[in-house]
């Protein structure tokens, strides 16, 4: 069988839900069958030693620029071209048009698009320019005249990229995100010690920090749970826009939240941290299908999430609540008390479900290995 070159597409591949995802990929399909390789406009990206490490190529391209386009597209169109590869699947939202569209010119039989989001604004509620709507409406055009497979990662997600009409069509595929489940499930009875285990019960947050993730409104959760005198802290795990960073930290310190709601940054240790904590909160004001709390579930966390994304992530074992994004600080915290009293998922469940909904990276994995290859068997 011959080796088939997949170039996957997808900004930086920089620390990301969506690149995390894509890694899944690179470390669980067969080298011998398949050569994954990634563009990154980010020379020092956090993922570019492991690409390496494992067989991929790192190729780097010049950002998109409205203003003037050619540098990126010929760029692109040259590696492609060179390249040879039977498959380009672009994780670029709406901008995936023009990726798709330079692939076809330059003869890539494997045209695939993935949609992660269902929305495209920054969670703020303005309403999108004239011009971002001609532009999303024509990208929608090129996306579906220029790709023969369509996926998402959530039936919102797909509808919103693509469509309504066209997620009924033999070239979409639903595919739901995974993560690396054995992270979860082999150490799930696990007893942690140290940072954090110090008589204060844990609450997590995972994800940027940005106006979408909405972390402005833990710090008002946090001052109502400090209002209680409650023991509860909120863990926010991420970086991300330094102007909202900075309006995060600014109603901590003016309210007196140090020790109720603490920003840890980027971290390598999100199995531990879960381990740690006795819930897990997103008030997210959109997601696709979001991997951490996929995450959380395995690992067993009740969770208290923003009823603003696709509930196919629920394990639907009663251990997720949704809730409006109303504002209602007073509601979230006694969701957030009463997952914390709930405790942990029964870990034969949540095997169930991984397995069920095939939320493991393996099986993910192995899902758009079978995609690709069915593709280049159908010559579509």
């Amino acid at each position: 069988m011959n080796e088939t070159k997949v170039l996957i597409l997808t900004g930086t591949m920089n620390m990301g839900g969506i690149e995390n995802q894509l890694m899944h990929l690179l470390r669980n399909a067969d080298k011998e069958r398949f050569q994954i390789d990634f563009t990154s406009t980010m020379p020092e990206a956090f993922y570019r030693s492991e690409i390496e490490a494992l067989g991929g190529k790192f190729l780097l391209i010049p950002e998109m620029s409205h203003k003037n386009p050619l540098p990126y597209c010929k760029a692109l169109y040259r590696i492609m071209k060179d390249g040879k590869y039977d498959i380009v699947h672009s994780h670029e939202l709406f901008h995936s048009g023009i990726v798709l569209l330079i692939a076809k010119l330059a003869g890539v039989p494997g045209r695939f698009v993935h949609a992660h989001n269902w929305q495209d604004g920054d969670g703020s509620g303005r309403k999108r320019s004239l011009i971002r709507s001609i532009y999303n409406t024509v990208m929608r055009w090129l996306i579906m005249a220029c790709s023969n497979h369509q996926l998402a990662c959530s039936t919102l997600a797909g509808q919103f990229l693509y469509g309504e009409k066209s997620v009924t069509k033999d070239s979409y595929h639903l595919v739901f995100n995974s993560v690396d489940t054995a992270k979860f499930l082999d150490h799930y009875d696990d007893l942690e010690s140290g940072e954090f285990c110090d008589g204060w019960i844990n609450v997590l947050q995972v994800g940027r920090v940005t106006t979408v993730k909405n972390q402005l409104f833990l710090t008002e959760v946090a001052a109502e749970m400090k209002s209680r005198g409650k023991k509860i802290r909120i863990l926010c795990a991420g970086s991300g826009d330094s102007d909202y960073t900075a309006k995060v930290m600014k109603s901590i310190s003016e309210n007196g939240l140090s020790d109720y709601i603490k920003m840890l940054g980027v971290r390598s240790d999100i199995d531990v941290l879960m381990r740690k904590a006795s819930a897990f909160v997103l008030p997210s004001h959109y997601e696709g299908m979001p991997l951490v709390l996929i995450e959380a579930q395995a690992s067993g966390l009740p969770c208290v999430a923003a009823d603003t994304f696709s509930h196919e992530v629920d394990f639907e074992i009663g251990n997720l609540q949704w809730l409006p994004l109303d504002g209602n600080a007073v509601r979230w915290a006694d969701a957030i008390e009463a997952a914390v009293a709930q405790g942990r998922a029964d870990k034969e469940q949540v095997v169930r479900v991984v397995n069920d909904k095939r939320f493991d990276s393996k099986m993910f994995a192995e899902t758009l290995c079978e995609l690709y290859e069915e593709s280049l068997e159908k010559k579509v």
